[in-house]
């Protein structure tokens, strides 16, 4: 997969099967629209490619950054293992924003020759979000592509979106984001000091810095699988407060099962595979021992 940072008109790429957006998480309705990508993209001896940002549109027009579901890196990823050939990265920049649809796809290709336009029917675009459906098919014949439009996924009446996995992640349903992700949500972050209750009662625990940006689930007690150093562990992660030790700070730290080892400073990933209870303030750090080794049981049954 090659990935390109903004138009380089040195080079010019033919017969492009090409696909636009921010793409958070990729999860089952992007996938639907990427796998036609790359399959027509393969059925004509073409270049597969998707357009898409570093950061969120919504952080340029609102003026704060929105808490995604993938990191760009993450995104890379698993936009590598889809096989699409090309991705460009565009800044969403005012400049960017203030392109009416046709100057955005005038300035698309000039640098890219675009057989067939793949997108979702609830797709918007330019200036004012002036482009949509029903533009794409209007301009057809002006700028020489095919439109195809794939159709949103549901559940029940709602469509499939980032947006709705975000709100399923700050509940807690992390079981219902992995079904519409394809894939376990995540946590990204760097061990650093904690205060070392965890230890004192059998429980060490990793405390994580997240990394910035991202969503993290909701207030809780997850069970998780932990990758540390390139291998997976078990793991019971507690994403809040502490109130049994009267502190109400937030904070992320996960027991890893069956680890010892000193990670500090290490970068770990965490995917959510369970959420087990919410977090519990007890009247003893015995209760609370004796509520960990239930957590235990459960996430090792992961």
């Amino acid at each position: 997969m090659e990935v390109r940072r903004g138009f380089s008109q040195r080079e010019k790429y033919k017969d492009v099967i090409l696909t636009i957006g921010f793409y958070d998480g990729i999860h089952k309705g992007h996938q639907e629209i990427i796998r036609y990508v790359t399959g027509q993209a393969k059925r004509r001896k073409g270049k597969s490619c998707i357009i898409t940002f570093p950061s969120h549109p919504f952080g340029f027009f609102s003026g704060r950054p929105l808490s995604l579901i993938t990191t760009w890196e993450e995104k890379e990823e698993i936009l590598a293992q889809t096989g699409i050939d090309l991705v460009v990265l565009l800044d969403f920049t005012s400049q960017l924003a203030s392109l009416s649809p046709h100057s955005f796809i005038e300035k698309i290709r000039q640098v890219l020759e675009i057989r067939e336009m793949v997108v979702g029917e609830d797709f918007v675009f330019g200036n004012k979000r002036e482009g949509d459906v029903r533009w794409l098919r209007e301009n057809e014949k002006v700028f020489e592509y095919k439109l195809k439009v794939i159709p949103c996924l549901k559940v029940g009446e709602e469509k499939v979106s980032s947006s709705l996995i975000r709100h399923w992640l700050k509940e807690g349903e992390v079981k219902k984001a992995t079904l519409w992700l394809g894939r376990y949500p995540t946590i990204l972050g760097k061990v650093i000091k904690g205060k070392r209750r965890g230890r004192n009662l059998g429980y060490p625990t990793a405390n994580l810095e997240p990394y910035p940006q991202k969503l993290l689930p909701g207030p809780g007690v997850y069970a998780g699988k932990v990758m540390v150093g390139g291998n997976y562990y078990k793991g019971i992660v507690n994403v809040g407060s502490k109130p049994t030790f009267k502190d109400m700070s937030f904070g992320v730290e996960v027991h890893i099962l069956g680890f010892q080892d000193d990670i500090y400073g290490e970068e770990i990933k965490i995917e959510l595979v369970a959420r087990l209870r919410e977090i519990e303030q007890f009247s003893s750090s015995l209760d609370l021992v004796k509520r960990l080794e239930e957590d235990k049981r459960e996430a090792e049954k992961i």
